[in-house]
């Protein structure tokens, strides 16, 4: 009697698999082309293309071009991921802050002459990546992955 529960379980078992697993009927979500960990300091978004971000006075103090110790940190971790990534093309946005006695572009100027020196230093290749200076971004740095446009 107990061989016939089982079977019985087991049928119902299956059947209950083969429905929920219905092929053709799944939905493909759009993700990045290349997976991004869980970088300190950073907020990563973007659906077709990865989009890496930090904030207001993550990486510099407002109104300074050297970054900040821990904001270091954060860099030297990226410059690693970067480095063990395959994606070597990158828009990269440098912001600069008003109100604090300088021009913010040339503080954003000098915020990406500095990363680009810290970038080479750490065995990145460059030349393929975009720069831009801005003022007055909420971000302080945000990298935006380039796709190639087949």
């Amino acid at each position: 009697m107990n061989r016939w529960r089982l079977l019985f379980a087991g049928i119902t078992l299956g059947t209950l698999c083969a429905c929920a697993a219905q092929p053709g009927t799944t939905t493909v979500a759009k993700v990045p082309s290349i997976q991004v960990e869980k970088l300190p300091c950073a907020e990563v978004g973007g659906t077709d293309a990865v989009m890496i971000s930090y904030p207001a006075e993550i990486i510099y103090r407002n109104g300074a071009v050297l970054p900040k110790e821990t904001g270091l940190a954060c860099l030297g971790t990226l410059a690693d991921w970067l480095n063990g990534t395959s994606q070597s093309r990158w828009q990269v946005t440098v912001a600069g802050e008003d109100g604090h006695g300088f021009d913010p572009l040339e503080l954003a100027g000098k915020r990406q002459e500095l990363l680009q020196r810290f970038f080479f230093r750490k065995g990145l290749e460059l030349t393929d990546w975009q720069w831009q200076t801005v003022s007055g971004q909420s971000e302080q740095l945000q990298f935006l992955e380039i796709k190639d446009s087949l």
